[in-house]
Protein backbone atom coordinates (compact mmCIF):
# COMPACT_ATOMS: atom_id res chain seq x y z
CA UNK A 1 0.00 0.00 0.00
CA UNK A 2 1.10 3.57 -0.60
CA UNK A 3 -0.06 7.12 0.36
CA UNK A 4 -2.94 8.78 -1.77
CA UNK A 5 -3.94 12.06 -2.45
CA UNK A 6 -7.77 12.39 -1.22
CA UNK A 7 -8.58 13.49 -4.64
CA UNK A 8 -6.95 11.19 -7.02
CA UNK A 9 -9.81 10.18 -9.36
CA UNK A 10 -10.71 7.81 -12.06
CA UNK A 11 -12.23 9.16 -14.90
CA UNK A 12 -13.20 7.24 -17.80
CA UNK A 13 -12.61 9.05 -21.84
CA UNK A 14 -15.61 8.98 -23.67
CA UNK A 15 -14.51 11.66 -26.44
CA UNK A 16 -13.34 8.52 -29.25
CA UNK A 17 -15.98 9.05 -30.98
CA UNK A 18 -15.55 13.18 -31.58
CA UNK A 19 -12.33 12.56 -33.20
CA UNK A 20 -12.35 9.12 -34.83
CA UNK A 21 -15.54 8.16 -35.15
CA UNK A 22 -17.30 4.28 -34.57
CA UNK A 23 -14.42 2.51 -32.29
CA UNK A 24 -15.07 -1.16 -30.96
CA UNK A 25 -16.44 -1.36 -27.76
CA UNK A 26 -18.20 1.85 -28.86
CA UNK A 27 -20.71 1.40 -31.30
CA UNK A 28 -23.65 2.77 -29.50
CA UNK A 29 -22.83 5.79 -27.32
CA UNK A 30 -25.99 5.37 -25.24
CA UNK A 31 -25.30 1.38 -24.70
CA UNK A 32 -21.79 2.42 -23.92
CA UNK A 33 -22.25 5.05 -21.79
CA UNK A 34 -24.70 3.31 -19.50
CA UNK A 35 -22.12 0.60 -18.91
CA UNK A 36 -19.43 2.74 -18.31
CA UNK A 37 -21.87 4.40 -15.56
CA UNK A 38 -22.56 1.54 -13.81
CA UNK A 39 -18.99 0.64 -13.42
CA UNK A 40 -19.08 3.23 -10.72
CA UNK A 41 -16.11 6.18 -11.67
CA UNK A 42 -15.34 9.26 -10.09
CA UNK A 43 -15.79 10.82 -13.52
CA UNK A 44 -16.35 10.43 -17.39
CA UNK A 45 -14.62 13.13 -20.23
CA UNK A 46 -16.79 13.31 -23.39
CA UNK A 47 -17.84 15.59 -25.97
CA UNK A 48 -20.59 18.47 -25.11
CA UNK A 49 -23.00 16.88 -27.16
CA UNK A 50 -22.55 13.35 -25.85
CA UNK A 51 -23.41 15.08 -22.75
CA UNK A 52 -26.24 17.31 -23.47
CA UNK A 53 -28.01 14.19 -25.24
CA UNK A 54 -27.78 12.08 -22.17
CA UNK A 55 -28.18 14.54 -19.93
CA UNK A 56 -31.25 12.74 -18.18
CA UNK A 57 -29.23 9.96 -17.70
CA UNK A 58 -26.24 11.58 -16.68
CA UNK A 59 -28.35 13.24 -13.90
CA UNK A 60 -28.93 9.66 -12.32
CA UNK A 61 -25.33 9.53 -11.65
CA UNK A 62 -24.65 13.01 -9.73
CA UNK A 63 -21.34 11.45 -8.28
CA UNK A 64 -19.87 11.12 -11.41
CA UNK A 65 -18.06 14.42 -12.78
CA UNK A 66 -18.61 15.73 -16.38
CA UNK A 67 -15.42 16.83 -17.81
CA UNK A 68 -16.10 17.99 -21.64
CA UNK A 69 -13.91 18.28 -24.20
CA UNK A 70 -13.43 21.21 -26.34
CA UNK A 71 -11.56 20.41 -28.99
CA UNK A 72 -11.48 18.00 -32.23
CA UNK A 73 -8.58 16.71 -34.08
CA UNK A 74 -8.79 14.73 -37.31
CA UNK A 75 -6.16 12.94 -39.36
CA UNK A 76 -8.07 12.68 -42.84
CA UNK A 77 -10.49 14.53 -44.34
CA UNK A 78 -12.42 11.31 -44.64
CA UNK A 79 -14.38 10.24 -41.40
CA UNK A 80 -12.71 7.26 -39.70
CA UNK A 81 -9.88 7.42 -41.80
CA UNK A 82 -6.21 7.42 -40.24
CA UNK A 83 -3.80 9.37 -42.82
CA UNK A 84 -1.46 12.52 -42.14
CA UNK A 85 -3.78 15.22 -41.96
CA UNK A 86 -3.42 17.98 -39.13
CA UNK A 87 -6.75 19.30 -38.50
CA UNK A 88 -7.34 20.53 -34.89
CA UNK A 89 -10.13 22.98 -33.85
CA UNK A 90 -11.73 24.33 -30.80
CA UNK A 91 -15.42 23.36 -31.77
CA UNK A 92 -17.08 24.02 -28.42
CA UNK A 93 -17.32 26.67 -26.16
CA UNK A 94 -16.93 27.13 -22.42
CA UNK A 95 -20.17 28.92 -21.92
CA UNK A 96 -21.64 25.55 -23.76
CA UNK A 97 -19.73 23.59 -21.38
CA UNK A 98 -21.23 25.93 -18.65
CA UNK A 99 -24.57 24.82 -19.72
CA UNK A 100 -24.73 21.34 -19.86
CA UNK A 101 -22.89 21.19 -16.16
CA UNK A 102 -19.75 20.68 -17.25
CA UNK A 103 -17.73 20.51 -13.67
CA UNK A 104 -14.27 20.64 -15.94
CA UNK A 105 -13.27 21.13 -19.72
CA UNK A 106 -10.40 20.02 -21.95
CA UNK A 107 -8.17 20.43 -24.18
CA UNK A 108 -5.98 18.63 -26.11
CA UNK A 109 -2.18 20.57 -27.07
CA UNK A 110 -0.82 18.31 -29.36
CA UNK A 111 3.73 18.65 -30.37
CA UNK A 112 5.55 17.25 -33.07
CA UNK A 113 2.93 18.67 -35.90
CA UNK A 114 4.31 18.87 -39.51
CA UNK A 115 3.09 22.57 -39.68
CA UNK A 116 3.63 25.06 -37.79
CA UNK A 117 0.27 27.28 -38.08
CA UNK A 118 -1.15 24.08 -36.52
CA UNK A 119 0.73 24.21 -33.36
CA UNK A 120 0.08 27.93 -33.53
CA UNK A 121 -3.79 27.65 -33.53
CA UNK A 122 -3.88 25.12 -30.58
CA UNK A 123 -1.87 27.20 -28.33
CA UNK A 124 -4.20 30.06 -29.53
CA UNK A 125 -7.08 28.26 -28.71
CA UNK A 126 -5.53 26.62 -25.46
CA UNK A 127 -4.98 29.94 -23.73
CA UNK A 128 -8.54 31.44 -25.21
CA UNK A 129 -9.85 28.06 -23.62
CA UNK A 130 -7.78 28.58 -20.34
CA UNK A 131 -9.59 32.26 -19.89
CA UNK A 132 -13.02 31.17 -21.50
CA UNK A 133 -13.04 28.59 -18.38
CA UNK A 134 -11.97 30.93 -15.68
CA UNK A 135 -14.56 32.66 -16.76
CA UNK A 136 -17.36 30.59 -16.86
CA UNK A 137 -15.81 28.91 -13.55
CA UNK A 138 -15.09 25.85 -14.91
CA UNK A 139 -11.68 24.06 -14.18
CA UNK A 140 -9.63 23.22 -17.23
CA UNK A 141 -7.74 20.42 -17.95
CA UNK A 142 -4.98 19.99 -20.70
CA UNK A 143 -3.75 17.01 -22.24
CA UNK A 144 -0.06 17.91 -23.44
CA UNK A 145 0.64 15.04 -26.21
CA UNK A 146 3.41 13.94 -28.69
CA UNK A 147 0.98 13.07 -31.57
CA UNK A 148 3.03 14.82 -34.09
CA UNK A 149 4.97 12.86 -37.37
CA UNK A 150 7.96 14.65 -36.17
CA UNK A 151 8.43 13.03 -33.02
CA UNK A 152 8.84 9.12 -33.35
CA UNK A 153 8.36 8.56 -29.33
CA UNK A 154 5.40 9.71 -28.10
CA UNK A 155 6.21 8.72 -24.10
CA UNK A 156 9.57 10.41 -24.71
CA UNK A 157 9.82 11.52 -21.08
CA UNK A 158 11.83 14.47 -21.65
CA UNK A 159 9.51 15.82 -24.01
CA UNK A 160 6.21 15.07 -22.11
CA UNK A 161 8.14 17.27 -19.13
CA UNK A 162 8.43 19.92 -21.16
CA UNK A 163 5.15 19.51 -22.65
CA UNK A 164 2.88 19.52 -19.12
CA UNK A 165 5.27 22.47 -18.06
CA UNK A 166 3.97 24.48 -21.60
CA UNK A 167 0.55 23.17 -20.86
CA UNK A 168 0.69 25.04 -17.27
CA UNK A 169 2.12 27.82 -18.24
CA UNK A 170 -0.79 28.24 -21.12
CA UNK A 171 -3.37 27.53 -17.97
CA UNK A 172 -4.34 24.39 -17.21
CA UNK A 173 -5.46 23.58 -13.80
CA UNK A 174 -5.41 19.74 -14.53
CA UNK A 175 -2.97 18.20 -16.92
CA UNK A 176 -3.38 14.93 -18.37
CA UNK A 177 0.07 13.32 -20.05
CA UNK A 178 0.92 10.08 -20.95
CA UNK A 179 2.49 7.94 -18.84
CA UNK A 180 6.18 7.48 -19.84
CA UNK A 181 6.62 3.97 -19.29
CA UNK A 182 8.63 3.76 -15.53
CA UNK A 183 7.76 5.67 -12.63
CA UNK A 184 11.23 7.10 -12.27
CA UNK A 185 10.57 9.12 -15.63
CA UNK A 186 7.25 10.06 -14.31
CA UNK A 187 7.60 11.17 -10.93
CA UNK A 188 9.82 14.68 -11.93
CA UNK A 189 6.48 15.21 -14.45
CA UNK A 190 4.41 14.69 -11.13
CA UNK A 191 6.45 16.35 -8.76
CA UNK A 192 7.14 19.64 -10.21
CA UNK A 193 3.69 19.98 -12.03
CA UNK A 194 1.89 23.14 -9.77
CA UNK A 195 -1.44 21.31 -10.83
CA UNK A 196 -2.63 17.57 -10.58
CA UNK A 197 -1.49 15.73 -12.96
CA UNK A 198 -3.33 12.60 -14.45
CA UNK A 199 -2.41 10.02 -16.72
CA UNK A 200 -3.84 8.85 -20.21
CA UNK A 201 -4.56 5.25 -21.31
CA UNK A 202 -3.36 4.85 -24.93
CA UNK A 203 -4.61 2.11 -26.63
CA UNK A 204 -6.23 -1.00 -25.33
CA UNK A 205 -3.29 -3.17 -23.28
CA UNK A 206 -3.00 -6.85 -23.76
CA UNK A 207 -4.10 -7.36 -20.49
CA UNK A 208 -6.34 -6.61 -17.28
CA UNK A 209 -2.84 -6.43 -15.56
CA UNK A 210 -0.82 -4.07 -17.50
CA UNK A 211 -3.88 -1.38 -17.22
CA UNK A 212 -3.04 -2.25 -13.12
CA UNK A 213 0.64 -2.01 -13.17
CA UNK A 214 0.40 1.17 -15.01
CA UNK A 215 -2.30 2.75 -12.97
CA UNK A 216 -0.36 1.70 -9.23
CA UNK A 217 3.20 2.68 -10.51
CA UNK A 218 2.10 6.19 -11.91
CA UNK A 219 0.06 6.46 -8.63
CA UNK A 220 2.78 5.67 -6.46
CA UNK A 221 5.09 8.27 -8.66
CA UNK A 222 2.51 11.21 -8.05
CA UNK A 223 -0.49 11.11 -10.27
CA UNK A 224 -3.88 12.42 -8.79
CA UNK A 225 -5.47 9.57 -10.91
CA UNK A 226 -6.57 8.10 -14.41
CA UNK A 227 -8.23 9.25 -17.47
CA UNK A 228 -8.60 5.99 -19.68
CA UNK A 229 -10.90 5.41 -22.07
CA UNK A 230 -10.23 2.44 -24.32
CA UNK A 231 -9.01 0.42 -21.48
CA UNK A 232 -12.06 0.69 -19.75
CA UNK A 233 -14.72 0.35 -22.26
CA UNK A 234 -12.54 -2.29 -24.15
CA UNK A 235 -12.00 -4.45 -21.85
CA UNK A 236 -14.38 -7.79 -21.16
CA UNK A 237 -15.51 -6.26 -18.02
CA UNK A 238 -15.66 -2.32 -17.42
CA UNK A 239 -16.87 -2.54 -13.82
CA UNK A 240 -14.17 -5.08 -12.67
CA UNK A 241 -11.31 -2.73 -14.05
CA UNK A 242 -12.97 0.66 -12.63
CA UNK A 243 -13.39 -1.37 -9.28
CA UNK A 244 -9.64 -2.65 -9.47
CA UNK A 245 -8.63 1.08 -10.61
CA UNK A 246 -10.45 2.56 -7.76
CA UNK A 247 -8.93 0.18 -5.38
CA UNK A 248 -5.42 1.57 -6.61
CA UNK A 249 -6.21 5.00 -6.97
CA UNK A 250 -8.39 5.52 -3.87
CA UNK A 251 -7.02 2.74 -1.35
CA UNK A 252 -3.00 2.50 -2.60
CA UNK A 253 -3.70 -0.98 -3.53
CA UNK A 254 -0.74 -2.72 -5.11
CA UNK A 255 -1.35 -3.87 -8.87
CA UNK A 256 -1.21 -7.44 -6.69
CA UNK A 257 -3.89 -6.72 -4.75
CA UNK A 258 -6.53 -4.38 -7.07
CA UNK A 259 -6.48 -8.04 -9.32
CA UNK A 260 -8.51 -9.36 -6.98
CA UNK A 261 -11.52 -7.15 -8.57
CA UNK A 262 -10.84 -9.14 -11.73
Amino acid sequence: MHSVDPDTRVVVALDHGLHWGVHEGFEDPEATLRRVLDAGPDGILAGVPLVRRFEDLLDRYPHVDRIVTLDLFHDSTIPGAHEDAEIHRQVFSAREAARVGADAAKVALVYGREREAVLADNVEFTAGAAEACREAGIPFVVEPTLWGARLDDDLDAERIHDATRIAFELGADVLKCHYPRTPAAFEPIADTAPVPVYIAGGPATETDREVLEMAADAVDAGAHGVMFGRNVWQRDDPAAIVAALTAVTHEGATADDAAAYL
